[in-house]
């Protein structure tokens, strides 16, 4: 939501550094979001780090303190205990927070009480974004269903929603592994059947001899295709188990490590109606609710230093997010399902190779 410094009336621009121009209108605008002080486990503040002082507690429920993202701080020169003028209102700063990303700034510039930023806005008891936390994520579906019918005049957005307005790592991961991921997979699922095949028929052709002597005491084809596949099957379990056992090493291992990929989400603002001197408040999307989160546009209010109104805003809430290896049972059962199949098709290959063989050819030629 956008805001701004409306303490005083400021003289009208007549612009340029020597009064004539129009480039000098000694503007301070700001974005300031109000949020419920009980409300930590999710929503804007959720994802952020604490740098300075503290954040909310119930008790600065109607209360005139903010909490400033590092990043506006830093550019207004202010730190904890110092004031911050909104609305005509002098703010007290409490706390300082910093996006987790290093690269990103927090959802608006300014938090203060929910109450409070109804109270200068003009929207007593209306509020703009309401975050949902899921108790598990196969809820999620549900929870957005009951909240639609329950709620058919608000927008219910969830994480799966915003998918595609995630940037940073987060999202060029996901790009990767929807460009990149199924053709890989395939790829070295090819090469590893190929050389599955490979090694089998190179087997074959080491004991040309012992198939030779099977054919010559009447062993037919189908027999000794039979017995090369059923080798080539039991060598796939083998080899599939000993796959998942390292795999798991690894999942557990990356587990342990915990790589951190960050992420934002651009939302879009909507208007709202201001009160009090200054232009027309902007209200910004937040939805980044952990498990799911749903809103409709934003919430704040604004007053501007310099009387521009129905201005737009976007927000970016980041955050950054620890790399998770999920083991599931369908994964390893497919996993040695496909060691399986390799060694049936390597040995259905290397068998019929075998059984081509004729004996007296296949003795000679190692005699």
């Amino acid at each position: 939501a956008a805001g701004g410094d409306a303490a005083a009336p400021s003289p009208a621009p007549t612009g340029g550094a020597d009064g004539a121009g129009g480039s000098s209108f000694n503007v301070d605008s700001f974005s300031v979001l109000g949020l419920d002080p009980a409300g930590k486990s999710v929503g804007p503040l959720a994802s952020v780090t604490l740098t300075s002082g503290r954040t909310f507690t119930k008790a600065d429920a109607g209360k005139d303190v903010v909490v400033l993202d590092s990043a506006y701080a830093k550019t207004a020169s202010k730190a904890v205990g110092d004031t911050v003028t909104i609305g005509g209102t002098d703010f007290s700063v409490i706390g300082v927070v910093a996006a987790t990303g290093s690269d990103s700034s927090t959802a608006s510039n300014a938090y203060i009480p929910l109450d409070v930023a109804q109270t200068l806005s003009g929207q007593t008891a209306k509020i703009s974004s309401v975050y949902v936390t899921a108790a598990s994520s196969s809820d999620i579906s549900q929870i957005k269903t009951d909240l639609t019918k329950a709620l058919p005049t608000a927008t219910v957005s969830t994480e799966a929603d915003l998918a595609s307005d995630v940037s940073g790592s987060l999202g060029s991961a996901g790009d990767l592994i929807a460009n990149l991921g199924t053709w890989l997979s395939l790829i070295v699922l090819a090469a590893a059947f190929l050389i599955a095949i490979l090694f089998t028929i190179s087997g074959v052709t080491r004991r040309t001899r012992e198939f030779g002597t099977l054919k010559a005491i009447g062993w037919s084809n189908g027999r000794i295709v039979g017995q090369v596949a059923g080798e080539s099957v039991v060598q796939g379990v083998i080899g599939g188990i000993i796959g998942v056992a390292v795999g798991l090493l690894g999942v557990l291992i990356v587990n342990l490590v915990s790589p951190t990929l960050t992420g934002s989400v651009n939302t879009r603002s909507g208007f709202a109606d201001a009160a009090g001197r200054g232009a027309g408040a902007v209200g910004t999307a937040a939805t980044n609710a952990p498990g799911g989160g749903f809103g409709g546009a934003g919430g704040g209010f604004g007053g501007a230093g310099g009387g521009f109104a129905g201005a737009r805003q976007a927000a970016a809430s980041t955050s950054e997010i620890a790399l998770h290896a999920p083991i599931t049972l369908w994964i390893i059962l497919g996993a040695v399902g496909l060691a399986v199949l390799g060694g049936l098709i390597a040995g259905a290959i290397g068998g019929w190779r075998a059984s081509r063989l004729r004996p007296a050819a296949a003795l000679r030629s190692v005699a």
